[in-house]
């Protein structure tokens, strides 16, 4: 059986999670009606750094769980009222550790 932890976890979060998560972040966020400026400061990365994740150069697409996509959207919601980016985007990745997501992300993020 396939543990969470025989891919490296951590490995999989810089690389692949934490992009792909804020990606999704700059998506929800643009239809929260925020311009990129308002975006990256929010999310404190460049404003190059969001035309990037926008114009996919940066952050492989991953299909995330509906439930995971929700908790996304509401984080995005979150940040835009001043929450902390970096908190949410952790919550998030806990979730989706919890949940053993984490396994299929992983072989997703292999092919």
């Amino acid at each position: 059986m396939h543990s969470a932890f025989s891919c490296l976890t951590q490995k999989v979060e810089v690389n692949y999670l934490i992009p792909a998560i804020r990606k999704k972040l700059i998506v929800a966020l643009e239809k929260e009606g925020l311009k990129d400026s308002e975006i990256a400061q929010k999310l404190n990365i460049t404003k190059a750094a969001v035309s990037k994740y926008k114009h996919k150069k940066r952050g492989k697409e991953i299909k995330f769980p509906s439930e995971i996509e929700k908790e996304i959207i509401k984080s995005a919601q979150a940040i835009k009222n001043g929450k902390s980016a970096s908190r949410e985007i952790i919550k998030i990745i806990n979730k989706i550790k919890k949940n053993r997501y984490i396994c299929v992300i992983c072989r997703e993020c292999k092919k």
